[in-house]
């Protein structure tokens, strides 16, 4: 059986340890899509450390056939 999932957007989980020293204005990539490129905001700054125990995903938008854009950070 094949099970179909519609949509045009990815999560992409981003470890704690691997942006522990992060700033506002630094900017995080996505190795294998190009041009995929997220500045990190004071928004998100206080996001993360206000959820201290939630996972971090960047949210990452099809936006045409070769090109994705990042949409910002999720929490779970």
């Amino acid at each position: 059986m094949t099970y179909s999932l519609s949509g045009n957007r990815m999560l992409f989980n981003i470890s704690r340890t691997e942006i522990l020293d992060i700033s506002v204005k630094d900017v995080i990539v996505v190795e294998g899509f190009p041009g995929i490129k997220y500045v990190w905001t004071d928004h998100d700054r206080d996001f993360v450390e206000n959820n201290p125990d939630d996972d971090i995903f960047l949210q990452v938008e099809r936006v045409s056939t070769d090109q994705f854009k990042a949409k910002g950070i999720l929490l779970k």
